[in-house]
């Protein structure tokens, strides 16, 4: 039954990553108007969460270039994969709705953990769920300590909103981890939100991977490999 749940969990987290940006944007838009009245400020929430999908369509972006041999190489973007998104005990709801949203669009399955405000992490998750966004893709682990979790198996990245000190704690026991290099999204910048405002900002929640064609093989079209590059 373990084994069961956890390949159906792959897959619908699997099937998530393989939507376009475009649509997981259809998603998110729907739960904005009530995941805005969770911050305070629903008029600067609803501007920072539209400014984060309108990027979709970038996301989506195939670049195809040829190869010296002929083949066709088609550049494109995909989800680093299992995210945690972590609100410390300084962090505004904003931005750690922010990251949340941010980290859903590029793909990512998403684990939620800002114990401090419990009662907004269970009111944001329902309404992703309302909107039919998965269990599987989306969860809360607020009654764990963050240090435990942060030892998660294959945890790709960590978005962590908090003050400088907050994010330097969280960075310096990621780095005592073992496995694969998780790599650390921080937004410091509570009142002006800087950190999601930058070109980049939407980019590090994902990696670049190459998809070649050898069109020059019998038959055309063959497909050769996929390489994924950090």
């Amino acid at each position: 039954m373990a084994t069961e749940f956890k390949k159906n969990h792959a897959q619908v987290c699997e099937a998530w990553r393989l939507l376009t940006a475009v649509n997981r944007a259809i998603y998110l838009e729907a739960a904005i108007p009530k995941l805005a009245l969770l911050t305070g400020d629903a008029n600067k929430a609803r501007r920072l969460f539209n400014h984060l999908l309108s990027a979709a369509p970038k996301l989506d972006e195939v670049q195809r270039m040829n190869g010296a041999t002929g083949e066709s190489n088609e550049l494109y973007v995909t989800a680093r994969g299992k995210t945690m998104v972590i609100g410390a005990e300084s962090a505004r709801t904003m931005a750690v709705l922010g990251q949340l949203i941010a980290a859903l669009l590029t793909g990512n399955e998403v684990i939620l953990h800002c114990p401090s405000q419990d009662d907004m992490c269970i009111e944001a998750v329902k309404v992703l769920y309302e909107t039919g966004i998965s269990d599987d893709v989306i969860s809360i682990a607020n009654d764990s300590q963050t240090i435990t979790l942060l030892y998660i198996d294959r945890l790709a990245q960590v978005a962590v909103t908090g003050n400088n000190a907050e994010v330097q704690t969280v960075s310096q026991e990621l780095a005592n981890t073992d496995g694969i290099l998780t790599q650390v999204i921080a937004v410091t910048d509570m009142e002006g939100l800087s950190d999601m405002l930058t070109p980049d900002y939407l980019y590090r929640f994902i990696t670049e991977r190459v998809r070649t064609i050898n069109t020059t093989a019998i038959g055309g079209n063959a497909s050769l490999l996929e390489l994924g590059t950090e």
